[in-house]
């Protein structure tokens, strides 16, 4: 059961620039949603104000999320993810990324720029850092130990690799010493949790061992992180802003190019994200999985294949309004072991239902070409909860 009465109001976005208000308080427990900046940005009331907000991610981020608190309105908590780690390399040398066209352009000049354009905190413009490159790693270190701004997170775009069994341990120790919060993004083709068995067992490590550390751009891992230790988190609004791949790589799509593009949904009761177009077939014969969200009202998983942009806005409002609901549940317990056991035994239950619903559709108990259970989440349910 939960432990605390209800959930506490979440202090609001700060309308300052000024540079000594922390960033930890105004993002504490927060899971935000990653907005695509390719597009002309407006509120969705599907986020939580008190427990939610904004990540403007791409290359507009800047301008998009100054149109999102001018044009639009929103007040709410706002980062700028401009992703330079998508075409820039990080080297011992330099690490962030800083524009080579304008005269005396710093890093304190970025993260002032971004508080000018509406944002509750500024994130470093790190480069992607590769696998086991320690110099680089530690040159962010140093780098971001010089940043004189309480209102700073110092962005890690990491190669997932840095969380297998061999450089986790260089990994924390690293962390350890940026005097700032931290941000995590991971990178991969598809799921980087996927990448190894220890993958997510040692994120919780990392969590746990180094403190104020976020995980952004990702999926239901976002809750993981919260559930153990991250201070916030942040989940894409669609797959290819739920992880990032290295800026030498083309990303890799689960289907052949071309063709209209539907949208990925968010199945309360399995906790994964399905295709609306895999949704569609695998309920061509039966009844649909439903839910009970504002935006759905009883009705069908299965009818988001439409490529339509009205479909996608209510694709995106139901899965957004599933995951603030788990994100305000879990407010509603204690960091530590009741937190933990609550999210722990969410994953079992989830786990469990896959057999039931494929048996439903006719498909047995665990057929291929029915529900799989994704490898994290069995992770989350199995993986022993640390004191």
């Amino acid at each position: 059961m939960s432990n605390t009465p209800s959930p506490r109001r979440r202090p609001p976005a700060l309308k300052t620039l000024d540079h000594t208000v922390a960033a930890v308080p105004l993002l504490q427990d927060r899971v935000l949603l990653h907005e695509n900046a390719l597009n002309l940005p407006r509120p969705r009331p599907a986020l939580d104000d008190d427990f939610s907000g904004v990540v403007m991610t791409g290359a507009k981020a800047n301008e998009r999320a100054f149109h999102l608190r001018t044009t639009a309105g929103y007040e709410g908590t706002l980062l700028i993810d401009s992703a330079p780690y998508t075409s820039y390399v990080a080297t011992a040398d330099e690490p962030f990324m800083v524009p080579t066209d304008e005269l005396f352009a710093s890093v304190d000049t970025s993260l002032a720029f971004q508080k000018v354009r509406g944002a509750s905190a500024a994130l470093t413009p790190t480069g992607y850092i590769p696998p086991a490159d320690s110099k680089t790693l530690k040159a962010v270190m140093r780098e971001a130990n010089k940043i004189e701004r309480a209102d700073t997170i110092v962005t890690l775009p990491v190669d997932v690799t840095w969380l297998n069994r061999e450089n986790i341990g260089q990994l924390i120790a690293v962390c350890t010493k940026i005097r700032h919060p931290k941000a995590l993004i991971l990178f991969r083709q598809f799921d980087p949790l996927k990448q190894t068995k220890d993958i997510p067992a040692n994120l919780r490590s990392l969590l746990a061992s180094v403190e104020h550390t976020a995980l952004l751009r990702t999926d239901l891992a976002a809750l993981d992180a919260i559930a153990h230790g991250a201070f916030c988190a942040g989940i894409g609004v669609q797959s290819s802003l739920r992880h990032a791949i290295p800026p030498s790589e083309k990303a890799q799509i689960g289907k052949p190019p071309g063709g209209p593009i539907y949208p990925h949904v968010l199945m309360p009761e399995l906790m994964c994200f399905k295709g609306a177009a895999s949704l569609a077939r695998l309920y061509g014969n039966d009844d649909p999985a439903t839910c009970s969200c504002e935006e759905c009202d009883g009705r069908g998983l299965d009818r988001f294949c439409l490529p339509d942009g009205e479909t996608r806005r209510e694709a995106d409002n139901h899965t957004v309004l599933t995951w603030s609901n788990w994100v305000t549940e879990m407010a509603g317990y204690q960091p530590g072991t009741p937190r933990k056991t609550w999210w722990r035994d969410k994953c079992a239950a989830a786990i469990d239902r896959y057999a039931l619903e494929n048996q439903r559709i006719g498909l047995g108990a665990s057929p291929r070409s029915g529900f799989q259970e994704p490898a994290p989440l069995k992770a989350w349910a199995t993986l022993p909860i640390a004191p």
